[in-house]
């Protein structure tokens, strides 16, 4: 089969999470089928919220279960074609519906890399890193469980930062996988390389 490519699934940068709500969610995350997503019907480990082309998403697989989470239809559809069998994209919205897939306690790391940083200050409930959010994610990682940001706009780095370290369960750490959050997403190799810096941290979660 042909590689799909990327200029057959263009789509504008950012969409509007709370604009469409046609978008999937199980009912309960311990009723749900994983077979749809995995031969196993495990669910993921790692959770890569806003996947964009699924680069980052592809090379995490290789290490365990790993789902990406996507708005943009056109996004969706191409990471579908070159996915392989131990990750999957699916089209929903973050803030409405984690915690249907995912049961308390179940995921090893969460990425959030290059979200949009809704520049408009009326937009900031949109940033995928709020307070509300950060109770979502603390609620389905596990204990000792990995938080991963990154981005190259350094008012939003400093927000995501502020608002996770007010959660004191979270503890800011090294990662062998930094240079890979800096470096090795779609989103990195279109932004951080252009703006020659990238803002990166990991936190582990310890409340449990």
């Amino acid at each position: 089969m042909e590689k799909p490519r990327k200029k057959d699934y263009r789509q504008r940068a950012h969409a509007n999470p709370f604009g469409d709500k046609e978008m999937f969610y199980p009912p309960s995350p311990y009723t749900f089928d994983w077979t749809k997503y995995f031969p196993t019907n495990e669910p993921p480990k790692y959770l890569d919220i806003g996947c964009g082309y699924g680069k980052f998403l592809i090379a995490r697989s290789h290490e365990a279960r790993s789902m990406g989470i996507e708005i943009r239809k056109k996004v969706v559809a191409y990471v579908e074609k070159i996915k392989n069998d131990n990750c999957c994209v699916v089209r929903t919205n973050c803030f409405f519906f984690l915690p249907n897939f995912f049961k308390e306690n179940s995921l090893e790391k969460i990425f959030i890399l290059f979200p949009d940083p809704h520049f408009k200050k009326r937009k900031y409930k949109a940033r995928v890193v709020s307070k509300g959010m950060i109770q979502i994610y603390r609620y389905i990682l596990q204990n000792k469980g990995r938080l991963y940001i990154s981005t190259d706009v350094k008012e939003l780095f400093d927000d995501m930062k502020t608002k996770i370290e007010e959660f004191k369960e979270f503890k800011e750490v090294d990662d062998v996988l930094r240079d890979e959050i800096e470096n090795n997403t779609d989103e990195a190799n279109r932004a951080g390389k252009k703006a020659g810096k990238v803002f990166s941290a990991i936190f582990e979660l310890n409340d449990k």
